[in-house]
């Protein structure tokens, strides 16, 4: 199946619309954005909103789809953030309109017969620490003007980069997701271009595998409740494409699951040529999920050798 990912909608991330951050360049820290949040919070309820509706209106317009369609994509991977029907924080009016943009883009896709993949992209508190997250954490302010960012995520609880290991787990987040993900199956689950529904993006795993696993059971049961023709994918969190880590967690009759496995080779070893990287993606695909009983999509990639784009490694 030919995809492609609508990144940059309805989750920022400055790499991807540098246009929208490069007026908080030279701002001291309280002027400052790094991604939605900030954003939302830096601009406030009114000029954010602003903002995001002129970026929703022209973004994406109907002609994107239907040129998409003419070059034979037939599925759209479209990230969109966990404060869309239940906003928190900064998002409170900042945020306002995303679900009828969000309907809107849907509709065209239903009209040029293009596949939807709803990609819960960001979590409340985090789920990997970095923009792409909604909101991008730690972040240490060492003077007006320059931070270190150090990546974690607090979705899960609170995590002991000596050890680690996380000291707690913030069941309030683990519930708040499932929250999040029966309204959106409520207000989105009948819509005739949703094909597939994704509960997290990239989310830090390894410390609490068994929580995770468990949590996207419990996902995939929401979905079989509310769309039950929705295929569930579910991203390895960048762990493991081992099907032993994986093969258990779904009976071997259920045939709606797939993995979301992510490749970008510029952020690992240095392949300077394009031909490296193709041959690169085929022997990790092949020999890393030969054995998953799932289909496996690869959800994000790229043929990038590195990582020079504006704001890539962060605001």
């Amino acid at each position: 199946m030919t995809g492609v990912n609508a990144g940059g909608l309805f989750v920022l991330e400055p790499w991807i619309t540098p246009s929208l951050f490069y007026r908080f360049l030279g701002k001291d820290k309280d002027h400052t954005a790094l991604d939605s949040y900030t954003l939302c919070e830096a601009l406030g309820e009114q000029e954010g909103n602003k903002l995001m509706r002129a970026h929703w209106e022209t973004w994406y317009v109907e002609e994107h789809i239907k040129v998409l369609s003419e070059k034979g994509v037939e599925l759209i991977r479209l990230p969109i953030g966990d404060w869309t029907l239940d906003p928190y924080g900064p998002f409170h009016g900042c945020m306002e309109g995303a679900a009828e943009y969000i309907t809107r883009f849907m509709d065209w896709c239903a009209k040029y017969n293009i596949k939807v993949l709803m990609d819960v992209h960001a979590m409340k508190g985090s789920q990997n620490g970095y923009d792409n997250s909604g909101k991008a954490s730690d972040i240490i302010w060492d003077g007006m003007y320059n931070y270190t960012h150090i990546t974690r995520g607090h979705w899960w609880g609170e995590y002991n980069l000596k050890s680690g290991k996380y000291d707690s787990v913030n069941w309030e987040g683990y519930e708040w997701g499932l929250k999040v993900h029966e309204n959106l199956l409520k207000y989105f689950g009948k819509h005739p271009a949703l094909y597939a529904f994704e509960p997290i993006n990239e989310p830090q795993t390894y410390p609490i595998l068994p929580l995770l696993k468990e949590w996207y059971r419990m996902s995939r049961r929401l979905v079989a409740k509310y769309s039950p023709d929705t295929l569930f994918v579910f991203h390895n969190g960048g762990i493991s494409d081992n099907a032993a880590v994986w093969n258990d967690m779904f009976d071997d009759d259920d045939d709606k699951i797939r993995m979301d496995i992510h490749v970008y080779k510029a952020f690992g070893p240095r392949m300077m040529t394009t031909d490296d990287v193709c041959d690169g993606y085929a022997q990790n695909i092949s020999s890393n999920v030969k054995d998953v009983k799932y289909p496996v999509w690869v959800g994000e990639w790229s043929l990038a050798t590195d990582v020079c784009a504006m704001f890539l490694l962060g605001f």
